[in-house]
């Protein structure tokens, strides 16, 4: 997987810093977050190719979509906040076959 470095705060030059490193799967989860709290599709449940396309729209061009499709599988794995419906049609692409969605419900 791809990684960032980010510096947390700017330090004169010779004094080591904090670093930061955030991997492709933590930019696609707070994309995902973002999306399904509150970037219009709240209430809704979207699946694994729906958020991909979703996500790398949203990304920087430089995330292949093979890896925003790896770490998409991660998130299905380990959906936190997000509600993973086992079983659900897509409010996207309303796919016939069902499959598993994710999504935040309305309360």
């Amino acid at each position: 997987m791809t990684e960032m470095t980010i510096s947390s705060t700017p330090r004169p030059r010779g004094v080591p810093s904090e670093e930061t490193i955030y991997t492709v799967g933590d930019f696609v989860r707070r994309v995902v977050g973002s999306l399904l709290q509150g970037g219009g599709y709240r209430g809704k449940f979207l699946c694994s190719p729906c958020l991909v396309k979703l996500t790398r729209d949203h990304l920087d061009k430089s995330y292949s979509l093979v890896e925003v499709g790896w770490a998409m599988d991660e998130v299905f794995k380990g959906p936190g906040a997000i509600t993973l419906l086992p079983t659900a049609v897509c409010a996207l692409c309303a796919r016939k076959k069902l499959m598993p969605c994710l999504g935040v419900p309305l309360p």
